[in-house]
Protein backbone atom coordinates (compact mmCIF):
# COMPACT_ATOMS: atom_id res chain seq x y z
CA UNK A 1 0.00 0.00 0.00
CA UNK A 2 2.86 2.43 0.63
CA UNK A 3 3.55 2.43 -3.11
CA UNK A 4 0.08 3.77 -3.99
CA UNK A 5 -0.40 7.37 -5.03
CA UNK A 6 -2.77 9.05 -2.61
CA UNK A 7 -3.59 12.72 -2.67
CA UNK A 8 -5.24 14.92 -0.03
CA UNK A 9 -6.00 18.42 -1.27
CA UNK A 10 -5.93 20.61 1.82
CA UNK A 11 -6.49 23.64 -0.41
CA UNK A 12 -8.59 23.98 -3.56
CA UNK A 13 -7.21 21.86 -6.37
CA UNK A 14 -8.05 22.36 -10.05
CA UNK A 15 -11.14 24.46 -9.38
CA UNK A 16 -14.22 23.24 -7.58
CA UNK A 17 -14.47 26.04 -5.04
CA UNK A 18 -15.37 25.29 -1.42
CA UNK A 19 -16.43 21.73 -2.28
CA UNK A 20 -12.86 20.94 -3.39
CA UNK A 21 -11.01 21.98 -0.22
CA UNK A 22 -10.94 21.32 3.49
CA UNK A 23 -9.51 24.75 4.29
CA UNK A 24 -9.82 26.24 6.82
CA UNK A 25 -8.68 22.98 8.37
CA UNK A 26 -10.07 23.66 11.86
CA UNK A 27 -13.57 24.01 10.34
CA UNK A 28 -13.30 20.62 8.62
CA UNK A 29 -11.65 18.52 11.34
CA UNK A 30 -13.80 15.43 10.75
CA UNK A 31 -13.13 15.43 6.99
CA UNK A 32 -9.41 15.94 7.57
CA UNK A 33 -9.34 13.17 10.19
CA UNK A 34 -11.09 10.84 7.72
CA UNK A 35 -8.37 11.50 5.15
CA UNK A 36 -5.66 10.76 7.70
CA UNK A 37 -7.26 7.61 9.14
CA UNK A 38 -8.01 6.27 5.66
CA UNK A 39 -4.56 6.89 4.20
CA UNK A 40 -2.59 5.89 7.28
CA UNK A 41 -4.87 2.93 8.05
CA UNK A 42 -4.20 1.56 4.58
CA UNK A 43 -0.47 2.12 5.09
CA UNK A 44 -0.40 4.62 2.23
CA UNK A 45 1.87 7.61 2.13
CA UNK A 46 -0.09 10.52 0.73
CA UNK A 47 0.72 13.88 -0.77
CA UNK A 48 -0.92 16.56 1.40
CA UNK A 49 -1.26 19.60 -0.88
CA UNK A 50 -1.38 22.92 0.94
CA UNK A 51 0.78 25.44 2.78
CA UNK A 52 0.36 23.84 6.23
CA UNK A 53 -0.76 20.64 7.98
CA UNK A 54 -2.63 22.44 10.75
CA UNK A 55 -4.07 25.86 11.44
CA UNK A 56 -5.16 25.63 15.09
CA UNK A 57 -4.23 23.77 18.27
CA UNK A 58 -7.20 21.41 17.70
CA UNK A 59 -6.07 20.60 14.18
CA UNK A 60 -2.49 20.11 15.32
CA UNK A 61 -3.62 17.71 18.07
CA UNK A 62 -5.70 15.68 15.60
CA UNK A 63 -2.83 15.42 13.09
CA UNK A 64 -0.39 14.44 15.85
CA UNK A 65 -2.83 11.79 17.15
CA UNK A 66 -3.08 10.01 13.79
CA UNK A 67 0.64 10.35 12.97
CA UNK A 68 1.55 8.91 16.40
CA UNK A 69 -0.92 6.06 15.82
CA UNK A 70 0.67 5.31 12.45
CA UNK A 71 4.19 5.43 13.84
CA UNK A 72 3.31 3.04 16.66
CA UNK A 73 1.90 0.50 14.16
CA UNK A 74 4.09 1.32 11.16
CA UNK A 75 5.65 -2.13 10.64
CA UNK A 76 2.33 -3.95 10.31
CA UNK A 77 0.60 -1.07 8.47
CA UNK A 78 3.28 -1.20 5.76
CA UNK A 79 2.84 -4.96 5.35
CA UNK A 80 0.75 -6.86 2.80
CA UNK A 81 -2.98 -6.17 2.66
CA UNK A 82 -6.04 -8.41 2.32
CA UNK A 83 -9.33 -6.60 1.67
CA UNK A 84 -12.13 -7.61 4.02
CA UNK A 85 -15.03 -6.70 1.73
CA UNK A 86 -15.81 -4.43 -1.17
CA UNK A 87 -16.60 -0.94 0.10
CA UNK A 88 -20.21 -0.05 -0.66
CA UNK A 89 -20.74 3.07 1.46
CA UNK A 90 -23.49 1.35 3.50
CA UNK A 91 -21.66 -1.20 5.66
CA UNK A 92 -18.38 -1.55 7.50
CA UNK A 93 -15.42 -2.25 5.24
CA UNK A 94 -11.70 -2.46 5.68
CA UNK A 95 -8.44 -4.27 5.25
CA UNK A 96 -6.25 -6.60 7.25
CA UNK A 97 -2.50 -6.09 7.10
CA UNK A 98 -0.58 -9.36 7.49
CA UNK A 99 3.05 -10.21 8.18
CA UNK A 100 3.96 -13.54 9.84
CA UNK A 101 7.51 -12.26 10.52
CA UNK A 102 6.33 -9.59 13.02
CA UNK A 103 5.24 -9.95 16.63
CA UNK A 104 1.93 -8.30 15.66
CA UNK A 105 1.12 -10.64 12.78
CA UNK A 106 -2.07 -8.95 11.60
CA UNK A 107 -3.95 -5.71 11.99
CA UNK A 108 -7.49 -5.22 10.73
CA UNK A 109 -8.57 -1.62 10.17
CA UNK A 110 -12.35 -1.39 9.88
CA UNK A 111 -14.06 1.75 8.59
CA UNK A 112 -17.59 3.11 9.00
CA UNK A 113 -18.54 5.46 6.14
CA UNK A 114 -21.91 6.42 7.65
CA UNK A 115 -22.81 9.26 10.02
CA UNK A 116 -24.19 6.83 12.60
CA UNK A 117 -22.51 4.00 14.54
CA UNK A 118 -22.52 0.53 12.97
CA UNK A 119 -22.18 -2.74 14.82
CA UNK A 120 -21.32 -5.87 12.86
CA UNK A 121 -19.50 -9.16 13.23
CA UNK A 122 -16.72 -9.34 10.66
CA UNK A 123 -14.65 -12.31 9.55
CA UNK A 124 -10.93 -11.53 9.60
CA UNK A 125 -8.79 -13.81 7.38
CA UNK A 126 -5.62 -14.57 9.34
CA UNK A 127 -4.28 -17.43 7.23
CA UNK A 128 -1.71 -15.18 5.51
CA UNK A 129 -0.55 -13.91 8.92
CA UNK A 130 0.66 -17.43 9.73
CA UNK A 131 -1.91 -17.85 12.50
CA UNK A 132 -3.85 -21.08 13.00
CA UNK A 133 -6.04 -22.53 15.75
CA UNK A 134 -6.13 -19.46 17.97
CA UNK A 135 -4.70 -15.97 18.30
CA UNK A 136 -4.49 -13.12 20.78
CA UNK A 137 -6.62 -10.14 19.71
CA UNK A 138 -6.80 -6.54 20.91
CA UNK A 139 -9.48 -4.09 19.76
CA UNK A 140 -7.95 -0.61 19.59
CA UNK A 141 -5.86 -0.30 22.75
CA UNK A 142 -8.13 -2.50 24.88
CA UNK A 143 -7.52 -5.73 26.72
CA UNK A 144 -5.97 -8.62 24.81
CA UNK A 145 -8.23 -11.68 24.51
CA UNK A 146 -7.90 -15.16 23.06
CA UNK A 147 -9.89 -15.91 19.90
CA UNK A 148 -10.47 -19.17 18.08
CA UNK A 149 -9.82 -19.41 14.36
CA UNK A 150 -11.91 -21.61 12.10
CA UNK A 151 -10.44 -24.32 9.86
CA UNK A 152 -9.71 -21.71 7.16
CA UNK A 153 -7.80 -19.42 9.54
CA UNK A 154 -10.56 -16.84 10.01
CA UNK A 155 -11.44 -15.06 13.25
CA UNK A 156 -14.80 -13.44 13.91
CA UNK A 157 -14.84 -10.10 15.68
CA UNK A 158 -17.85 -8.09 16.79
CA UNK A 159 -17.08 -4.39 16.46
CA UNK A 160 -19.00 -1.19 16.91
CA UNK A 161 -17.52 1.60 14.85
CA UNK A 162 -18.62 5.20 15.50
CA UNK A 163 -19.92 7.14 12.50
CA UNK A 164 -17.27 8.45 10.09
CA UNK A 165 -14.52 6.66 12.00
CA UNK A 166 -12.55 3.44 12.26
CA UNK A 167 -11.44 0.83 14.74
CA UNK A 168 -8.48 -1.51 14.53
CA UNK A 169 -7.84 -5.01 15.81
CA UNK A 170 -4.34 -6.42 16.24
CA UNK A 171 -3.56 -10.13 16.28
CA UNK A 172 -0.57 -12.04 17.67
Amino acid sequence: PSMGWMFTPLVEYQGGGDAATIEPLHEHLQDYALHLMNNLGYGAQACYRGPRLYDSPETEAMVKKWVQWFKSHRAILESDVVHLRRADGRHLDGVVHVNPALSVKAMAVIYNPLDRPLKETIEIPLYFAGLAGSARARVKDGKETSVKLDERGRARVAVEVPGKSCVWVTYR
